[in-house]
């Protein structure tokens, strides 16, 4: 991986850290992750018009951007139902071991990508440390859910890198991230204010910084990972991008006073040293 890509994603890996962190700390309320999503859209739409007017869209990319929009729905619902039930230090790790497990599995298959045996490596011991960190986690009842939505997370991501992967070569990245979060907002729209009321308004009084990062962080998050995608190989890319979890539970350690377990120091060694074979690949 070249230096520029691996910095852009390292970078993007941090800013995902801490947007997750902030959902973490309002225990997942879905109001305040959907302000957000609006936000963000409402805030790229001049630019995304500017480009718009300028850039054709092709028919093409039409079916990327509204797959793309029903998934990152489904993954923000279901990130807010893990976080209510789960650590950062469970949530996380799981969720992103099984998207880097299913993203190179899928590349392979579909895009026809090639993987060194450094790199293989690397992507096995990013999993290897992810997956230590959550399932030494997952023994109590709350757990095992947080541990299910979590599973299910890392599915979303795998669907949506590989649809990422095809659909920001077909168009301008900055419209296809604002169309994704876009549509994502207005799927959720009915959920949240059919039956997320008493969120909404608890959101709205009390967890607009919350919001603001989410939407801030995402966004631009997703934006660094999209460009990542377009300059290398996508199986490395969210890979490298896995060094949030480190980000994660030393976030959840510091500040939300989670234990440092064994395994958890296990995880966190395996992932640097895959961060590291995926950069020499």
């Amino acid at each position: 991986m070249e230096h520029h890509v691996f910095g852009i994603v390292i970078f993007a890996a941090t800013l995902h850290a801490l947007w997750n962190f902030a959902t973490k700390k309002i225990s997942g309320n879905l109001a305040a992750i959907w302000i957000g999503l609006c936000g963000s859209s409402l805030l790229m739409a001049p630019l995304a018009a500017f480009l718009l007017a300028s850039e054709s869209v092709t028919c093409s990319a039409v079916p990327y951007i509204t797959a793309t929009g029903i998934i990152h729905s489904l993954y923000f619902y279901f990130i807010g139902k893990s976080y209510k039930r789960g650590a950062i230090s469970v949530v996380y790790p799981v969720a992103r071991g099984v998207g880097v497990c299913g993203t190179a599995i899928v590349a392979i298959i579909l895009l026809s990508e090639k993987i060194s045996m450094t790199g293989g490596a690397g992507i096995f011991a990013v999993c290897c440390g992810i997956l230590s960190i959550g399932l030494s986690e997952a023994g109590s009842r709350e757990g095992k859910q947080a541990f299910g939505y979590a599973f299910i997370v890392g599915m979303l991501i795998s669907g949506f890198s590989i649809v990422d992967k095809i659909g920001v070569s077909l168009i301008n990245p900055i419209i296809y991230i604002w169309a994704m979060f876009s549509i994502a907002a207005f799927c959720l729209a009915p959920v949240v204010l059919l039956k997320e009321r008493t969120a909404l308004r608890e959101a709205w009084c009390g967890m607009k910084w919350a919001s603001g990062v989410i939407g801030v962080g995402s966004i631009i998050t997703y934006l660094l990972i999209l460009y990542a995608f377009r300059l290398g190989n996508v199986s490395y890319a969210v890979a490298v991008r896995e060094f949030a979890v480190v980000i994660g539970a030393a976030l959840g350690i510091i500040f939300l006073r989670e234990k440092l377990t064994i395994p958890k120091l296990t995880g966190i060694c395996l992932i640097m040293t895959g961060l590291i074979l995926i950069k020499l690949a």
